[in-house]
């Protein structure tokens, strides 16, 4: 099992591992109705691309492994995922900064909670495995982007 951590920055976010190694940068530049994110690699290689739009419905398009996927937020008890293009399925709450990630077989791929630590305030990261660490990595990124989305929104009738 590897542990990450995920990490608000100037410019996006940072990915830490557990001694403070950069092992990747987010940058987070936002348009007219949608955010571009990139994934780097220290040495500035791209390891993947995140669409955010925000247009009649939010989601996510995110382009790693030689693969694209769509993430689209909705809301039942919880904020959470519905993943197209992967067999994973995301289990938790987006909002608590809690979730898990499992493949059909039940098997855990990654899960995420909040942590407060020497890093700063942020999220811990554990994959389960290491060959599916960036899409689980795109997973974390799309969810912190839409945890502000998710604190302002509009409050429903009845609702407070």
């Amino acid at each position: 099992m590897m542990k990450l951590f995920l990490k608000y920055s100037e410019a996006g976010f940072e990915i830490l591992d557990e001694s403070a190694y950069l092992r990747y940068s987010v940058s987070v530049r936002s348009e007219k109705n949608k955010q571009k994110v990139i994934i780097r690699t220290p040495d500035r290689h791209i390891a993947a691309e995140i669409v955010h739009k925000n247009l009649v419905v939010q989601y996510f398009s995110v382009r790693c492994m030689g693969r694209l996927f769509v993430f689209v937020p909705f809301i039942k008890e919880y904020f959470a995922f519905v993943i197209y293009g992967s067999t994973y399925r995301f289990l938790g709450d987006i909002a608590a900064g809690r979730f898990s990630l499992i493949d059909v077989d039940k098997s855990p791929i990654m899960t995420q909670k909040k942590c407060w630590g020497k890093f700063g305030d942020g999220f811990e990261l554990h994959f389960y495995n290491e060959e599916q660490e960036l899409f689980g990595l795109c997973c974390a990124v799309c969810a912190a982007l839409y945890l502000p989305a998710a604190d302002h929104r509009p409050q429903m009738v009845g609702e407070g």
